[in-house]
Order: C-alpha cells, then sequence, then structure tokens
C-alpha cells in the first residue's frame, strides 16, 4: 500500500494540499466552537424545546 502512494509520479502535490486543506479546515471550526459565546450555545440547544413549549401553550 505504501509502495503505490510512494510511486505517484506527481501527484503528491495534491494529496499533501487536501491534507492540508482538511486539517485547516478542522483547525478553524475547532477555534471558532472555543470561542462561542457560551450563553448562545446554551440558547441555541433548548430553542427546539422552548418553541415545542410556545407551539403547546398556544393550542391550549
Amino acid at each position: 500500500m505504501f509502495k503505490q502512494i510512494k510511486d505517484l509520479a506527481g501527484g503528491e502535490i495534491y494529496l499533501i494540499t487536501s491534507l492540508f486543506i482538511f486539517m485547516v479546515f478542522f483547525i478553524l471550526v475547532g477555534v471558532y466552537l472555543l470561542k462561542l459565546n457560551k450563553n448562545y450555545i446554551g440558547l441555541m440547544s433548548n430553542l427546539p424545546i422552548e418553541d415545542n413549549q410556545i407551539q403547546g401553550d398556544e393550542k391550549a
């Protein structure tokens, strides 16, 4: 398997580029999630529950 990867004949730039893009994307998403406001996360996590409670109160 490693011999096939080693004998790419110029295609290794695509492998390195795709790995770099993959790593940069997930690092940026991780930094974004760590910097996200905790109150906003709590609000968004309770939103479906609060939405159902509001609709339930309107129907009653």
